[in-house]
């Protein structure tokens, strides 16, 4: 096994390390920190403590009328409660007018590949570009251009769940928007091309809440997400102080099959997630992905 794929799979405990150092003498501490639960907690508590001081500039902060379809009326406190206990919540849906509006818009923008950042639109790939290239996946280049996007980055309801979730209003939100394409790639050049297709968990900062959305219909051939119920506060010593990634024999080691959950659904399923429990994609093979991904913090 090579070097890059030890680092990846976090196979090699002294590269795990290493990455952490270069990462504290970066000043990245929210990477260090935002994996412990208690530090999230803390940071939850000082964000709120601090809001309490601009309370106009979070009441006028923009919101749209909300897009998405609450399947279970679950109020946002309800549904915040049931994440904190399940890593997860998948009973909301995107309408699908604004599900056409972004899947049009995806096809015609330009694409950026993960991978060697070739630049192309999605019919240019299904022509010409996937003949000459093997790509795992591209992004959208800007898709808070996309107005459907725009609104949901601002979207009432998803507002209303995360605050009560995180413990504060997020004033910020990454956006990303991809194709995960389908193809027999093996998993040593999904991984070159840095698609999360082992477990692991995501330390997006000292504190963060993630809401996602399939926009084509997504089976387990067609790069369904996995997930670890309740592993966002049930990890072991040993999974905090090394390398977030995980190898999937640790996994089934440590946790019930009971809790591993697969997300499976038609085009406009959304769901929300705690992403610092253990989760992975599923390469595609039979049909491409096409997944927006809020990163609320």
């Amino acid at each position: 096994m090579n070097q890059p794929n030890l680092a990846y799979t976090s196979d090699n405990p002294k590269l795990d390390y290493r990455v952490i150092i270069k990462k504290i003498l970066n000043g990245n501490f929210g990477y260090i920190f935002g994996r412990f639960y208690m530090c999230r907690k803390y940071y939850s508590q000082f964000k709120r403590i601090k809001q309490l001081f601009q309370k106009n500039k979070i009441e006028n902060s923009l919101k749209f009328k909300t897009q998405i379809l609450n399947c279970s009326n679950l109020e946002p406190q309800e549904i915040a409660s049931y994440i904190k206990n399940n890593s997860y919540y998948d009973q909301l849906e995107l309408n699908q007018q604004s599900v056409a509006s972004i899947v049009a818009a995806a096809k015609t923008e330009n694409l950026i590949a993960t991978g060697n950042g070739l630049s192309f639109t999605y019919d240019e790939y299904q022509y010409q570009t996937k003949q000459d290239h093997k790509i795992a996946m591209a992004n959208v280049d800007q898709p808070l251009k996309i107005k459907e996007i725009h609104k949901l980055r601002y979207d009432s309801q998803l507002l209303d769940i995360s605050s009560q979730y995180l413990g504060y209003f997020p004033t910020s939100c990454d956006v990303r928007l991809w194709w995960s394409f389908a193809n027999t790639l093996s998993p040593e050049a999904r991984r070159s091309q840095n698609q999360t297709i082992d477990y692991h968990y995501d330390i997006h900062g000292f504190n963060f809440f993630y809401v996602s959305f399939y926009l084509t219909d997504v089976d387990i051939k067609s790069g369904a997400h996995i997930l670890v119920k309740g592993s966002h506060v049930n990890k072991k010593m040993f999974m905090l102080l090394r390398s977030a990634r995980l190898p999937e024999e640790v996994i089934h080691q440590n946790y019930s099959p009971t809790d591993i959950i697969t997300i499976q659904g038609k085009a406009g399923k959304c769901f929300l997630e705690d992403a610092s429990c253990y989760h992975k994609a599923l390469a595609p093979i039979e049909h491409d992905r096409l997944f927006l991904q809020l990163r609320y913090f």
